[in-house]
Parts: structure tokens; C-alpha cells; sequence
């Protein structure tokens, strides 16, 4: 380790927006901090796929706090570090291998979504029904990412048991125009820039999950029905 190591500078993440489905409003909400409070992002909406990375959420009862990991492209080969910000950690290793007691202490397993929208870097998450939806999507359409948006121009409202929720609307929009695609690309390239210095210092990835999960307000349990889609992490491209 070098001298220098002391002196380097955390990488200032490129998103702008940490976005996450409200079941009963219908509707993404994100945590605005200059306000202090949860705002709602009406839909119809349209985005730009990015990259997709697999996470652990939650909330801790233990210790009062919230749960967060780092951040894989690959369950199967990539451990997961989970911790809860006043517990410390909870366990280690892939997936397979801890998810019974992440489950037990509270964790869930999230799709972490990085898209453009409106010319922004934002952050989707997605766990039980709408990360089901959203697998189920985008194995039938990965291919079309590419070159067209991804619409959400509307809810869809489910049940199971006794239990009421809704999920999101995914469509293949329309085409990218090619001056819109250029100056996502830039964008796409500073989150790559990111990603790679995030990894090189963990003091980044802390930070960042600091800024977007400390103050977040997780969503009750029973907002969906999430023992019907436990296993989805194993049907998805990770």
C-alpha cells in the first residue's frame, strides 16, 4: 500500500436518482435530500438500459438499521458482503451459500438497475413481484435494449391470497434517436469510469450506499408477496 492510498479521493457517483416501486401508490418514488422525504415519479415514463448488478436490502430488527451489500454482476461466482449499518455483518459468501440467514435477518435480494432517464443516471430496484416482472421482461426483450427505450406507461394490479399489490407495466418503446444515443453513451462510459474506481476503493461503495440506503424508508414486508418469486435470483442473467 502506498503513502498515497491516505490522500485518494472517494469517486462521486454519476446517479442522480436511487428509484424503487411503490406498490400502493402505483408509482417509482426516490428520496429526495435536499427535501428530506420520499417524491413520487408519476408515470408514464421511458428509460435507457444500462447495466444490471445484484444487491441485499433491507432492515435489520436487531439492530435497528438498515441492510446493504456490494454491489455482483454474478451470484454464482461473486461473494456478497451484507451488513446492517449499527449491527455490522451478517454473513459472507454467495448467495447460495448465505441466503438463508440473510432472509432470517431481513435481507432481500434486489436487481440494482442502472438506466438514463430524462438525461440522468438513475438507479432501479427491484425485488419480489416487480423484480419478477421485470426478469420476465427482460428475457423476452433483452435483445431490443439496445437500440429502444423501455417504456412504463402504466401499473398493473395483482393478488395474491388476500393480499393486493401491483407490479409495473414494461414495454419496448421506441427507437433511440442517434444524437440521444451519443450523448448516452458518454453517461454510460462515467459510470463505467465509476464502477471501476468504486471497486478499487471500497471507501467509495460505502459511501454511496450511505448517500442512497441510510435514510431510505423500506417498504413493509407485505407490500408483496415476495415467497412466490424467493428463487428468482437464480432464473436471472447474473
Amino acid at each position: 500500500m502506498a503513502r498515497s492510498d491516505a490522500y485518494a479521493t472517494t469517486a462521486q457517483s454519476p446517479v442522480k436518482k436511487y428509484l424503487s416501486w411503490s406498490s400502493n401508490d402505483k408509482c417509482f418514488t426516490y428520496w429526495d435530500k435536499e427535501a428530506k422525504e420520499n417524491k413520487k415519479l408519476p408515470l408514464p415514463i421511458k428509460f435507457i438500459h444500462y447495466d444490471e448488478m445484484a444487491t441485499i436490502k433491507g432492515w435489520h430488527d436487531n439492530s435497528g438499521s438498515g441492510i446493504y451489500s456490494n454491489e455482483v454482476k454474478s451470484t454464482k461466482t461473486e461473494p456478497f458482503t451484507v451488513r446492517s449499518f449499527k449491527g455490522g455483518e451478517i454473513a459472507s459468501g454467495l448467495y447460495q451459500d448465505i441466503k438463508g440467514k440473510v432472509n432470517a435477518s431481513g435481507g432481500d435480494y434486489y436487481v440494482s438497475l442502472y438506466a438514463e432517464l430524462g438525461g440522468e443516471v438513475v438507479n432501479f430496484s427491484f425485488k419480489g413481484a416487480a423484480l419478477m416482472t421485470w426478469s420476465n421482461f427482460s428475457k423476452e426483450n433483452r435483445k431490443q435494449f439496445l437500440g429502444n427505450y423501455i417504456n412504463v406507461l402504466s401499473a398493473s394490479d395483482e393478488k395474491k391470497g388476500s393480499v393486493k399489490y401491483s407490479v409495473p407495466v414494461f414495454t419496448v418503446g421506441n427507437n433511440i434517436d442517434a444524437l440521444v444515443s451519443d450523448a448516452s453513451d458518454k453517461n454510460y462510459d462515467n459510470l463505467v469510469d465509476y464502477f471501476k474506481a468504486r471497486k478499487a476503493n471500497s471507501a467509495s461503495s460505502a459511501e454511496e450506499v450511505q448517500s442512497h440506503t441510510a435514510e431510505a424508508i423500506f417498504a413493509p414486508k407485505e407490500d408483496f408477496p415476495t415467497t412466490a418469486f424467493e428463487d428468482a435470483s437464480s432464473e436471472l442473467p447474473f
